[in-house]
């Protein structure tokens, strides 16, 4: 199976299954994360980081351009902070002077 990637958080089931609904209709499958214990407990929301909607990585770049489409997102929510960019620049580095790949 493919690793999953969480594509999207939410603080409530209401907002989740819209979402996952929304997704589900154009064929994306979804896997929820987090979603009993934030639900029996709402006071872990924040800690547990929300209930976390997954997609197989492969689905993922279909599933973002679906929630922008949609208005559930913005493109910048995708973006990665530059220091993320730069630290995996510098790994791949790495990986190429060690010969990995």
């Amino acid at each position: 199976m493919q690793e999953l990637i969480t594509i999207k958080t939410f603080n409530t089931h209401a907002d989740l299954g819209v979402v996952r609904s929304y997704l589900e209709a154009a064929g994306i499958r979804c896997f929820v994360a987090d979603e009993y214990i934030n639900t029996v407990n709402p006071f872990y929301t924040n800690a547990s980081g929300g209930i976390k909607l997954q997609v197989a990585e492969d689905d993922a770049p279909e599933a973002a351009r679906l929630l922008v489409e949609g208005g559930f997102a913005t493109p910048e929510d995708f973006d990665l902070p530059r220091e993320m960019v730069a630290i995996g620049r510098a790994l791949e580095r790495i990986k190429k002077a060690f010969g990995k790949k």
